[in-house]
């Protein structure tokens, strides 16, 4: 048996449900392969399916169409307190009437799960302190803040040695501070076990940061699976392009247009050459309509006059510390430019707002889309 069917392997999963009489499909045509000790970060807009799919391969849901096999046996006919699998609700799903270390401690107390009780206590206070809430073992629930709250239900999915993962948005109510440094320290101790996890989130860039590997799902359908420098250099559909980036990839409508030898991407006053792999990514559509994707942190300023630069008007400046969101005005179309603080301070205390300034588009920056469907050209 290889690696990759040791793992989980999900294939063709659809659901549907009723809504006002009428069927709604949820998810369609899900496949997925994890393989022992891998993180796949799974991420796309609220409602896109990712909590029914952590469901269906929990057992907690039936799926209408296809199967999921883990550790090499096929779950479709295991209960979900067969399966093995442990799952953190968005929910959290606490216990109300135990304390901290009493719900940690649960799933070790379970059939199935029993294990020496100064074995299950040690493990209890290691997960307790990681998740900094060993000062709080003996709280109930209801005297916890959500954030707490959410750290108590990851505490309880922790201390478990179970054959999947399955983790849906175990951060997101977390302060900013905290959720930085336990993304790494949950990500180090699920990477340095044998145990396929799925992690949940509809951030992307946490997405990026915590996967071995990501895919993004919209409207129920796996848009793109790959290591996160493809979804972040390469995303294969505009909507990966919309939901990846901070800010996202700047996406233009346009056409190509052809003079002479040469070919160029159009929009408005917008005239952008085409040269290299966006070249030849331009000759393999087969339509004129097409869509430039940009993306913020590849863009650059230079002065309005230096050649080849586009011509563009500042329309907002946001400071972030570290960097800056210039919002350039392109005739009517705005552009977000990711740049460093000293060269959005260049252009003065109010920002700059309303002056002139010129644009560098690098080719390795930019990707060209069909315009029907979505899809990256390929070449880019």
């Amino acid at each position: 048996m290889t690696a990759a069917h040791s793992g989980l392997i999900a294939r063709g999963l659809a659901k549907s449900f009723a809504v006002g009489g009428a069927a709604r499909e949820v998810l369609t045509d899900i496949g997925l392969d994890v393989s022992p000790g891998e993180v796949l970060a799974l991420t796309g807009p609220s409602g896109a399916g990712k909590t029914t799919l952590c469901r269906l391969l929990a057992g907690l849901e039936r799926p209408d169409a296809g199967s999921v096999a883990l550790g090499g046996r096929t779950l479709d006919a295991f209960a979900p307190g067969q399966r093995r699998v442990a799952l953190m609700f968005e929910s959290y799903a606490l216990y109300p009437h135990l304390t901290v270390r009493g719900n940690a401690l649960s799933p070790l107390q379970a059939p199935g799960g029993r294990l020496p009780a100064a074995e299950a206590e040690k493990r209890v206070d290691e997960v307790l302190e990681l998740l900094e809430m060993a000062h709080l073992a003996a709280r109930l629930p209801g005297a916890l803040s959500g954030g707490q709250k959410q750290r108590v239900a990851l505490a309880r999915l922790l201390v478990q040695s179970p054959a999947l993962y399955l983790l849906d948005e175990p951060i997101s109510h977390l302060d900013a501070k905290l959720r930085y440094k336990l993304r790494g320290e949950i990500r180090r101790r699920l990477a340095a076990g044998t145990v396929p996890t799925i992690w949940s989130t509809p951030d992307g860039m946490e997405a990026l940061s915590v996967g071995d590997r990501v895919a993004v799902i919209a409207e129920g359908r796996i848009e793109q699976v790959g290591t996160p420098e493809d979804i972040w250099l390469r995303p294969a559909t505009t909507r990966v392009a919309k939901l990846i980036g901070d800010p996202p990839m700047n996406l233009i409508e346009g056409e190509l247009l052809r003079e002479g030898g040469a070919l160029f991407f159009m929009r408005r006053e917008l005239r952008v050459p085409l040269a290299g792999a966006l070249a030849a990514a331009a000759g393999e559509a087969t339509t004129p309509a097409v869509t430039l994707g940009v993306r913020p942190d590849a863009m650059g300023f230079a002065a309005p006059e230096v050649p080849g630069a586009v011509q563009a008007e500042i329309y907002s400046n946001e400071p972030f510390g570290k960097h800056a969101i210039v919002t350039a005005d392109l005739g009517g179309l705005l552009a977000k430019v990711k740049t460093s603080m000293a060269i959005s301070q260049r252009f003065g205390a109010d920002g700059g707002i309303g002056r002139a300034a010129g644009l560098t588009l690098p080719v390795g920056g930019m990707v060209l889309f069909d315009g029907a469907s979505g899809r990256a050209l390929p070449g880019n």
